[in-house]
């Protein structure tokens, strides 16, 4: 089961990953995987589409930042 004490922080090309964990009515935990900017730590700029169940490994994380950088160029 995901935790708030075992989320991972990531750093990668300016861009910081900082996971919510969120928990329902019947104690299930739910991650958000957010993304902000090493300039903006409070403001989120992407929430990707990866399974709520486990964090992202930072080799996940590098590749949704390549991936983003792509598409936004």
């Amino acid at each position: 089961m995901i935790s708030w004490h075992s989320a991972p922080e990531y750093s990668y090309k300016g861009y910081i990953y900082k996971p919510e964990v969120d928990e329902d009515d019947e104690g299930i935990r739910k991650a958000w995987h957010n993304v902000v900017l090493r300039t903006e730590p409070n403001k989120v700029v992407f929430t990707t589409n990866h399974t709520p169940y486990k964090f992202m490994t930072f080799e996940e994380f590098k590749a949704f930042i390549n991936q983003m950088e792509r598409v936004t160029a």
